[in-house]
């Protein structure tokens, strides 16, 4: 494997998976700051790893990196999670993301719509990019099936049997892999590609969702968790004033299947500029 030191910068991260390896990895997406081009970034065991390497988004790291050979997908890198130097964090500033725009939305990494990113996949494999909603009609949440429920259950039980451990020193328990995802949120939308007559029903893989939802379910119970989710993605995030574009990626086993992987929602500048006004 041909390594090969690059410089990153970390614009999202999906839920933890299951790793035989790994304990549980975490598939990072990142811009190449020589190219500026998407690319994924695993495995990552991010919450075993030490303290010094522990990113976050829009944070600058370097890494040795190098093609994963038994992926198709142009955008996907493994990369030596114990060469990870962290550096600095590109702020937003009152909402303006201008510092990461220039990075981040090159034109290369944009699509008109969902289906172009899909005749991009059919035609060389492109797996991640840009698309801005058109509209966005629907924002809700589904249970996780039990049968998936219970397979990954049946893994964690391996794992947790397999693997010794680490321990958390400030509270002095083992670090367990994550349990498995109890809800999946999902947004309806429509792109403003002509052929986009029935619009997208997406699932939202961004771990910042995941993790907002075990927080309040921990606090304040599953029930008001879950509504707190859909009122963050639907009243902030994906709200009339902001410029959003969805990061779309697709899954390694089902290429033909793109969820959103991230979000991009800096505020409308135009919406600043009518607040100023009055």
């Amino acid at each position: 494997m041909l390594w090969e030191r690059r410089r990153i910068l970390i614009w999202g991260k999906t839920r933890p998976e299951l790793s035989k390896s790994h304990r549980e990895i975490v598939c990072t997406g990142g811009v190449f700051s020589d190219t500026r081009r998407l690319c994924r970034l695993y495995p990552i065991p991010l919450r075993y790893m030490d303290d010094e390497r522990i990113f976050k988004k829009y944070q600058w790291i370097e890494a040795d990196v190098a093609r994963a050979v038994q992926d198709a997908r142009p955008e996907s890198y493994r990369i030596n999670s114990e060469s990870i130097a962290i550096g600095t964090t590109v702020p937003s500033r009152r909402g303006n993301w201008d510092e990461r725009a220039e990075w981040v939305l090159n034109e290369e990494n944009i699509f008109g719509s969902v289906e172009a990113l899909q005749e991009r996949w059919r035609n060389d494999y492109t797996s991640l990019g840009l698309v801005k909603p058109n509209s966005i009609s629907k924002i809700w949440h589904e249970r996780v099936g039990d049968a998936e429920r219970h397979d990954y259950s049946k893994r964690w039980d391996k794992l947790t049997k397999q693997f010794d451990l680490p321990i958390d020193p400030e509270s002095g328990r083992k670090i367990l892999p994550l349990r498995a995802a109890e809800y999946r949120f999902k947004i309806r939308f429509h792109c403003s590609d002509p052929s986009c007559q029935r619009g997208h029903d997406f699932s939202v893989l961004d771990w910042d969702i995941d993790a907002l939802y075990f927080k309040q379910k921990s606090a304040r119970g599953a029930h008001i968790a879950r509504q707190k989710v859909v009122e963050k993605l639907r009243d902030e995030v994906c709200a009339d004033d902001k410029d959003l574009y969805f990061f779309l990626g697709n899954i390694a086993t089902h290429p033909h299947v793109f969820t959103i992987v991230g979000f991009w929602w800096p505020k409308k500048k135009e919406a600043k500029l009518q607040m100023a006004l009055f």
